[in-house]
């Protein structure tokens, strides 16, 4: 019976798992939106005209240098700037909002912060296939923006980008392959017991060519997904205390009317005790919760039947 108790508080937290994920998910998307909102920059209400001449004055930009950028003329620049009838087209904004990296409701002042929330794919540097991947959720993209928002994700992608070019590996492979030589010619060219003794010392010091790069991704990966789950938090300690107290009551239940010490209790019981307890969780569909009816079952007959055959041994 102590196996089964186990096996009951056990499943009970497996049966907490979707909750938990749901849990998390909710938690990540406040902390990502904690962090959007204390990045993102608001600035006063102001016309577009003011709007953009501030923008040049904060990127040192004249009106000549602009209209060559946009592919107007410097009256045209200066009149909208003024304040007068001229206006700029709906090709000339855009190209000014790429310009000064904003979006084009900040430029018309339509609000007060700069953050572009619209990118083309090629801006970001994005292949379709990628673009494909997080557009139909075939990757997590909230795992994605919190890999991106790290520094030392960052650091990890350009690491990667040097094992994939062989960067290090080169060099390496170059040492590696001036140490063979040397080897080879202590044991051809020398022939005492002292030179093959070095030949050997020299021939230890090759190293995986790869070896060196794929540590420091390693690390740098670990260091990287440890450093946001630090700031995402731990919630597994509250879920446990839960699954133990669910997983109490539903054991006073089972038991209820019978002796405490000698308990009868089948894995029918207990499986459906189990599965009333998730049944109203999100994604508890009846064809998941009949799924996991015939896992508890499978694993708590087999618990009783080890149990069974280890009192029998006894």
């Amino acid at each position: 019976m102590p196996s089964l108790v186990a096996g009951l508080q056990q499943q009970g937290r497996r049966g907490n798992r979707i909750l938990n994920k749901t849990a998390e998910r909710i938690i990540m998307r406040k902390n990502a939106k904690r962090r959007a909102d204390h990045v993102a920059q608001e600035y006063l209400p102001a016309p577009s005209n003011v709007r953009l001449a501030d923008l040049m004055k904060e990127h040192n930009i004249s009106q000549p240098e602009l209209a060559k950028e946009i592919g107007c003329s410097k009256s045209t620049i200066s009149r909208f700037i003024s304040g007068a009838k001229g206006t700029l087209t709906h090709e000339q904004v855009l190209k000014i909002a790429r310009l000064f990296n904003v979006s084009t409701d900040f430029l018309l002042g339509e609000t007060n912060i700069p953050d572009r929330k619209n990118y083309d794919i090629a801006e970001l540097g994005l292949s379709v296939e990628a673009a494909k991947n997080l557009y139909t959720g075939r990757v997590n993209t909230e795992v994605v923006n919190l890999l991106l928002e790290n520094a030392r994700f960052a650091e990890l992608t350009y690491r990667i980008a040097q094992y994939f070019d062989d960067t290090f590996a080169s060099g390496i492979a170059a040492q590696n392959a001036m140490l063979t030589t040397l080897s080879t010619l202590l044991r051809t060219k020398v022939k005492t017991s002292a030179a093959t003794k070095a030949a050997k010392d020299i021939s230890l010091r090759r190293k995986p060519v790869y070896q060196g790069d794929l540590d420091d991704i390693e690390m740098y990966f670990m260091a990287a997904v440890k450093e946001i789950k630090k700031g995402i938090g731990s919630h597994y300690a509250k879920q446990e205390a839960m699954s133990k107290k669910v997983a109490e009551k539903m054991f006073t239940e089972l038991t209820k009317g019978q002796d405490v010490q000698h308990p009868t209790i089948t894995a029918e019981q207990l499986t459906d005790a189990m599965l009333g307890s998730v049944s109203g969780m999100e994604g508890a569909t009846p064809e998941t919760l009949e799924q996991l009816r015939n896992g508890l079952l499978g694993i708590l007959q087999s618990a009783a039947e080890q149990e069974n055959a280890h009192e029998a041994d006894e």
